[in-house]
């Protein structure tokens, strides 16, 4: 049954990861000709096109995950296999966290209006150290995912090895200290996440309020625009948050050995935010929307 149930996921999962591949071949190449055509491009941008070029590849390593399972049915039960896939997965994963992570940042910074030193200093120096951070980005998911693999290959050996002097090392307690290094990044990705999203939903929300007390009982086309961020902002949470806590789970130790159950719902839960999440950038950016809508005009 739930062999079943996780085939079926996949199956689901498979169709609308392909649709999330175009949504983000077309985030990158339309962000790409821009650039191409007005010889520079903006930090928001940049970091859209890197994250359109991140989801694009993991999505792909996703459906050739897929279908080297139904073509060759003994893929799952090796071990090589999945871990090669899940390594590729988790680096991905991890640079396009860290891509939307810095987008958040960027979009806090430039949207809300605190004065504190902090925002005054991330104001001025964000945009212009913008190829440096895309780098560390890069460099950090290089690092957790070498600390991921240290520990697939530390885990199937003995409880204790003997080390050259005589002394006996535990190496669950090596494992754990990595495990815990892992989960530490991880939740400061997170924090710094959440932090910024909600900053900028409260900055919303105090922007919308003035609108409306000042509103002389018209339709205002700008309060709109700010409500329509406002909800998106709110959904991106409620995919990200989810999505953010099973991927944790996946990256412990043993999650290669989860139950079925686990699996299919974290590869629902994975679908929906890389699925749902590209098409919120769509739809709030300007011209990818506009584009959008003159690609699915002329095909209709």
């Amino acid at each position: 049954m739930l062999q079943r149930l996780y085939f079926s996921a996949l199956g689901v999962s498979a169709i609308s990861n392909f649709v999330g591949l175009i949504m983000n071949l077309f985030i990158a190449v339309i962000n790409y000709k821009t650039w191409v055509q007005s010889h520079r491009s903006s930090s928001s941008d940049r970091i859209l096109f890197s994250v359109g070029i991140t989801r694009f590849l993991m999505l792909g390593v996703f459906l050739l995950y897929v279908f080297c399972l139904f073509t060759a049915p003994n893929t799952e039960r090796s071990v090589y296999i999945p871990t090669s896939f899940q390594v590729c997965w988790m680096f991905l994963d991890s640079n396009g966290l860290w891509f939307v992570t810095l987008l958040n940042v960027l979009y806090c910074v430039r949207i809300t209006d605190f004065q504190h030193p902090v925002f005054l200093l991330l104001k001025r120096n964000l945009s212009p150290k913008l190829s440096g951070l895309l780098l560390a980005c890069v460099l950090v998911s290089a690092i957790t995912t070498l600390l991921h693999v240290v520990i697939l290959q530390t885990l199937p050996f003995s409880e204790f090895v003997i080390r050259r002097n005589g002394t006996i090392f535990d190496v669950h307690e090596g494992v754990l200290s990595l495990a815990i290094s892992l989960v530490l990044v991880s939740f400061l990705r997170f924090i710094i996440n959440v932090t910024s999203t909600s900053l900028l939903i409260h900055s919303l929300r105090r922007h919308i309020q003035k609108m409306q007390g000042n509103a002389s009982g018209f339709w205002n086309p700008q309060t709109e625009a700010h409500v329509g961020a406002l909800k998106l902002m709110v959904y991106f949470l409620l995919l990200y948050i989810p999505y953010s806590v099973i991927n944790l789970i996946t990256y412990l130790p043993y999650s290669l050995a989860m139950d079925l159950g686990i699996r299919s719902l974290n590869t629902i839960i994975s679908t929906f935010y890389l699925v749902g999440h590209s098409l919120l950038i769509i739809l709030t950016h300007p011209r990818l929307k506009t584009k959008a809508k003159k690609i699915l005009c002329c095909n209709k």
